[in-house]
């Protein structure tokens, strides 16, 4: 999956995604187009990128002391860095963030590619078709693998509770006919009494006792509010996050191509890619990564330290998720090293995720 952008073929891609940049604006659109080709060609090699390098394969028009200039202004910056044993630079977690989020061109997938992996779905029993789908897409990007699908239950909810943290964060606690869930914060724009706090987790409770997951939205919660339209938010707030939190429940995970982090420059020493390996053999962390998004963020990139877990954090992952009658129906991703195609990955990871959703739903 090493290899540039085909600049040419590609359409312009704003994914959502989480932790967007910020940085784009300190960047004219001279070191915004330096980047870009470093970036394109540093994926492509992995090795790391000299100014006389960037003048000799490209036409920018400007000397090579004026590539040196505004390279060393990127570094400034913090988009670039030079490795001890180097004197060329390779590109930060911040400029893969900004190429991400900004400059980022979706590669177009061949008609024998798009094909290929229509056959690996459509050939299978259909439950074997998300297993399949997650070894097709190890073997095609040479990177891990992951997938999950999705069962969304009949889960009803019994009790919920807003105990106080600060007077603008709660931490949520429900108790439903299959356990107890804890651990989620709800945030608030504006103070809010411990007191007003526990009246709201009562009449929540009381009207949501019994109520089956997909039927809470905030409408249904209308009721709780009262004349108290001031925390017409929080009770917004609170039926997002038990929709996003407890109505999709794993189902089967799947994790293949594990080895392939080897395969990576960046993992070739063992140590370094040690705990990459040990995490994903962990249901808890595949899980984590494989959050399902909604219709607006079902595509999902965190680069490097951006991801919660520390194992994962030299790493970058990509999900998409894939829908089947307008519901999450599961999530496939990929986990690599932070230098990878982003644009043909994206591609790849979006049209597997809606090849998914059609043949789950003929199933």
């Amino acid at each position: 999956m090493d290899g540039r952008l085909n600049q040419s073929e590609a359409s312009t891609l704003r994914p959502r995604v989480l932790n967007e940049g910020t940085g784009v604006a300190e960047l004219d659109t001279r070191k915004r187009e330096i980047l870009r080709l470093i970036i394109d060609d540093y994926v492509l090699t992995a090795e790391p990128i000299g100014s006389e390098t960037v003048s000799a394969r490209h036409r920018l028009g400007v000397s090579p002391a004026t590539v040196r200039n505004e390279m060393a202004g990127l570094e400034e910056l913090g988009y670039l860095r030079q490795p001890h044993t180097s004197a060329g630079r390779v590109p930060t977690e911040q400029a893969y963030r900004v190429y991400v989020d900004s400059m980022l061109g979706e590669e177009h997938l061949p008609a024998w590619e798009r094909a290929r992996l229509r056959r690996t779905l459509f050939g299978v029993q259909p439950d074997r078709t998300v297993e399949q789908a997650a070894h097709a897409l190890a073997s095609v990007t040479n990177f891990a693998a992951v997938a999950a699908s999705v069962t969304t239950g009949e889960t009803r909810l019994r009790h919920l509770q807003l105990v106080p943290l600060t007077p603008r964060r709660a931490l949520l606690i429900a108790v439903t006919d299959e356990g107890v869930f804890e651990g989620t914060t709800a945030e608030f724009e504006t103070p809010i009494p411990p007191d007003d706090l526990d009246r709201l987790s009562h009449e929540i409770s009381r009207r949501i006792a019994g109520m089956p997951l997909h039927d809470l939205t905030p409408r249904t919660l209308d009721a709780v509010i009262g004349d108290a339209a001031r925390y017409q938010r929080v009770v917004d707030e609170v039926a997002r996050l038990l929709r996003e939190h407890l109505s999709q429940t794993p189902g089967p995970v799947y994790s293949e191509g594990k080895a392939n982090i080897l395969k990576q420059p960046e993992f070739q020493d063992v140590r370094r890619a040690q705990p990459v390996l040990s995490a994903l053999e962990q249901r808890d962390v595949v899980v984590e990564l494989l959050r399902p998004g909604s219709e607006e963020d079902r595509v999902r990139i965190t680069i490097g330290r951006e991801n919660k877990r520390e194992e994962m954090r030299e790493c970058s992952v990509i999900t998409v998720t894939y829908f089947v009658e307008d519901r999450p129906a599961g999530v496939v991703g990929i986990v690599g090293p932070t230098r990878m195609r982003y644009g043909k990955v994206i591609s790849l990871l979006s049209f597997l995720a809606d090849s998914l959703a059609e043949a789950l739903g003929q199933a």
